[in-house]
């Protein structure tokens, strides 16, 4: 979406204590919760979540379970973007799961994916990002060309379900051979592969119709999040099935919000996230 005309509040993840409550509320006052940012502001919202404090409906809380540390609660709308497309996915633990481009979604997809006991191989083209990937678990490689000769010495067979998480829309052409290929007789085989576009962009997305064809791919746009989501990905690092953390890579306060985005524009080696804190 554009962003609203400026000065606008930005950010859509927040999590906190419930400081007062409406008459006929049920939720008590110091509850942890998570919401998606203010609904009323003095200004434009854009979408309202860096804000020390936030006017919110209660239908739109999500509680924050008591094993989710507020720090790792604040990833949660990022986390559920991703937990969304696999769960568009369906994603099974005997698949095996390609992951291209390893910012904040791609990442997190990756690491829900592999939630989910499959087996997942992720790349990116800054090796600290690999890297990073590496510590929490996942195997990969800096992008080389071909893009599926990368993959192939991971997965020989091809895999189940492609990520492209890079939001360019160009990237079809070299990760849809990624894909497994299906034979042509009548031997019993697994559907074809997924291929989840879970980055956005505001262009036209194209591929090769003949590669996709050939494997009965099947294309998927995750559209967001649902209230679901949220508590499912809250679920998941309560039982220590998904860490975020490491994923956070500096929290500051809010008087640092202009060099804090500048940092994660310019030096995308060494920040992936920043956390605001406000108290």
């Amino acid at each position: 979406a554009e962003a609203s005309p400026y000065p606008y509040i930005p950010g859509y993840s927040l999590a906190g204590r419930v400081a007062a409550v409406g008459a006929g509320c049920h939720t008590e006052v110091g509850a942890r919760v998570w919401c998606t940012g203010t609904c009323r502001a003095s200004v434009n919202l854009t979408w309202g979540g860096h804000v020390s404090h936030a006017l919110v409906s209660e239908h739109d809380l999500t509680p924050i379970p008591d094993a989710v540390s507020m720090l790792d609660a604040a990833i949660g709308r990022l986390a559920a973007i991703a937990y969304h497309g696999v769960r568009l996915a369906q994603t099974q633990p005997h698949e095996k799961v390609a992951v291209v481009g390893l910012g904040p979604i791609g990442l997190l997809s990756a690491l829900c994916h592999a939630a989910t006991g499959a087996e997942v191989i992720v790349a990116d083209r800054l090796p600290a990002r690999v890297e990073l990937a590496a510590q929490l678990g996942l195997r990969g490689f800096v992008v080389e060309d071909p893009l599926a000769d990368g993959f192939a010495r991971f997965l020989p067979d091809g895999a189940d379900v492609l990520v492209d998480a890079t939001g360019l829309t160009n990237l079809a052409g070299a990760l849809i051979p990624v894909g497994r290929m299906l034979t042509w007789d009548n031997t019993p085989q697994p559907r074809g592969a997924r291929f989840v576009i879970q980055g956005s962009t505001d262009y036209d997305y194209v591929f090769p119709y003949l590669a996709a064809f050939d494997r009965e791919m099947t294309f998927l746009l995750p559209r967001d999040r649902q209230p679901r989501d949220v508590v499912a990905v809250f679920d998941l690092m309560a039982r220590g099935r998904l860490t975020v953390r490491p994923l956070i890579s500096d929290v500051r306060p809010p008087a640092a919000a202009a060099a804090s985005y500048d940092d994660l524009r310019h030096q995308r080696e060494r920040y992936l996230t920043i956390a605001f804190q406000w108290n």
